[in-house]
């Protein structure tokens, strides 16, 4: 039902993260403006991608109000993310092969309804927040729209849906030779576990262990031609499929 969309990275300042992975060899997109964005995105034409993402300090007061709004779940997330130090913080799950179709009542489905995800989770016995929608502009001036929902407890993936429109570029290439995500090693704690399953049975990317927490250690890539500079990492460890070089903190 569900597939790695993509894996989190905290950083404390979204300019500084950019600058220092084109430097390591990738090729960033913003999410908005650079001069106002809150996140910027390592895609791979293939798989899960990578989110950077920075919370300002003024927008950590919205939290409380938020909270009343989209559910106690959603709040406890958004106050993990914004209290988490450098790197890796979440990952997030996708409806897996979902596509724009037609609906009975004429319209297209743009891949953003998670109404019966969200249902069949919560019957799994997996406690969910309200359904969020978001959005945001591009630098190029379009609008990208999408949908979320927070589970409980802090550790499990949430899910997103499809970006509307769609957002993988059909063609990117990495000058330090990197192609895609080959698995995302996590932690998963024994009381977790059932929960865990229950939201990602099918996915082929998390690889888990057991452990006392739940939690995001390591993303393996494919293709990397080059040891990555761990001070340059913000935080996250690295992987590589193309050797036994780890790197990262």
């Amino acid at each position: 039902m569900l597939k790695c969309s993509h894996i989190l990275c905290r950083v404390n300042n979204i300019a500084h993260a950019v600058r220092d992975y084109e430097a390591l060899g990738f090729s960033m997109q913003w999410g908005s403006a650079p001069e106002r964005a809150h996140n910027a995105l390592l895609w791979f034409e293939e798989g899960p991608f990578i989110e950077f993402f920075q919370i300002p300090k003024r927008l950590t007061y919205l939290i409380p109000p938020l909270g009343l709004i989209y559910g106690q779940v959603a709040r406890k997330r958004w106050t993990h993310w914004a209290k988490s130090a450098e790197g890796w913080c979440d990952v997030a799950l996708e409806p897996a092969d979902r596509k724009r179709e037609r609906t009975q009542e004429g319209g297209i489905d743009d891949g953003r309804d998670l109404t019966a995800i969200k249902s069949a989770i919560a019957q799994a016995g997996v406690s969910t927040s309200r359904v969020i929608h978001g959005k945001r502009t591009r630098p190029d001036g379009l609008q990208v729209k999408y949908s979320l929902f927070a589970t409980e407890p802090i550790g499990l993936p949430f899910v997103v849906s499809a970006y509307d429109p769609p957002q993988r570029p059909e063609k990117i290439e990495h000058p330090n030779g990197a192609t895609g995500v080959e698995w995302v090693r996590m932690e998963v704690a024994e009381h977790h576990l059932r929960s865990f399953q229950a939201l990602s049975a099918g996915d082929k990317w998390l690889k888990t262990e057991s452990a006392s927490q739940t939690r995001v250690l390591e993303v393996c890539l494919a293709g990397l031609n080059k040891n990555l500079d761990a001070k340059l990492l913000h935080g996250a460890a690295f992987t590589t499929t193309s050797s036994s070089r780890k790197t990262g903190v």
